[in-house]
């Protein structure tokens, strides 16, 4: 990834391959991770700021745990700067410990203590800055024993566990890696809530979350911003309406049957959602006219609409490749 670029939608505002110029309790400048000769992240830029609830997306193997552990110094970077509450997370770690608050997808617990115990526990560690009264809270309204076992928590018990945790620390910034991937739905919209809760709170101490995850829906009832790894190009980064307004989605309706796969090609940034014989339903990102102009001229177009694109619409858009053509199955990036 590398190279700063604005996708502009006429009527929509601009929306950046750059971060924000907004200061960032969490900032990232040139980053990037290889492992042998694979570049896993490359150039990103990225930042989170203050009152923000930022999504960290991209498809499976686009890099985001990995994004995580470099913003938490938990991997050294093969390139670039982290700043976390302006310091650097590898030579500041313990400095940062009070402040920051991960959840990681793998919900690793001490098995062999209770809910009590580990929350003796981590206030010991957190000393006068952890919110007991506000853990206890909490701990009843997501039903937790104080005497259970977190060996024999259920893996939506484990998650609200950590949750009420990392919330009792009183963290400036909170960082959830996958926090609500295979649970039900009442207990994402726990976490929805909590999340929420969390950065709306005034008590003076600027806050923020990052949050990283696959599921849309999360993404569209509590993020305002959001940060796009993408395979082989630049990230996207903007507000998260600005990034859905800078998508459309088109019906194509078609003069006769359409043509061969390998001799369709969509506009670059485009992807197929649909296919009937004589109709695609196409995902893009760009000007519509140019969009509607190489749409024109690369098939047979007897009617053409252009919708709103939804989130799910949108994120197709945003995590295409985008140095590759299209083939008429998968669309262009």
């Amino acid at each position: 990834m590398g190279g700063s670029v604005k996708v502009q939608v006429r009527g929509a505002p601009a929306v950046s391959e750059s971060p924000s110029s907004s200061p960032g309790l969490l900032e990232a400048r040139g980053l990037g991770r290889r492992f042998g000769r694979r570049w896993v992240v490359r150039g990103l830029d990225l930042a989170v700021p203050a009152g923000s609830v930022t999504a960290l997306l991209g498809r499976n193997g686009a890099g985001k745990s990995t994004t995580i552990q470099m913003l938490l110094g938990l991997l050294p970077p093969s390139e670039g700067q982290v700043t976390v509450l302006g310091r650097d997370p590898r030579r500041q770690g313990h400095a940062l410990f009070r402040e920051v608050a991960y959840v990681s997808e793998r919900r690793e617990l001490l098995d062999d203590m209770t809910v009590e115990g580990l929350a003796r526990l981590v206030a010991e560690v957190h000393g006068a800055r952890f919110d007991r009264g506000g853990f206890e809270d909490l701990r009843r309204r997501y039903d937790l024993a104080p005497g259970a076992r977190c060996a024999v928590l259920s893996k939506g018990q484990r998650a609200r566990l950590l949750l009420a945790l990392a919330l009792a620390a009183r963290p400036r910034v909170l960082v959830l890696d996958e926090p609500t991937s295979g649970l039900d739905v009442l207990v994402r919209d726990d976490f929805l809530e909590a999340i929420a809760s969390f950065v709306a709170q005034e008590d003076g101490a600027p806050r923020a979350v990052l949050l990283s995850t696959h599921i849309i829906e999360d993404v569209s009832r509590i993020c305002d911003r959001a940060v796009v790894l993408r395979e082989r190009g630049p990230a996207l980064s903007g507000e998260l309406e600005d990034l859905r307004a800078a998508c459309a989605r088109y019906v194509v309706r078609l003069k006769g049957v359409l043509p061969p796969a390998d001799r369709v090609r969509l506009p670059r940034g485009a992807v197929l959602l649909e296919r009937d014989p004589r109709a695609l339903t196409i995902a893009a990102m760009g000007a519509p006219e140019h969009v509607e102009a190489e749409l024109d001229a690369a098939l047979p177009v007897a009617d053409l609409e252009r919708h709103p694109a939804g989130f799910k619409e949108a994120f197709a858009c945003w995590t295409a490749p985008v140095d590759q053509g299209g083939d008429g199955e998968g669309g262009a990036a």
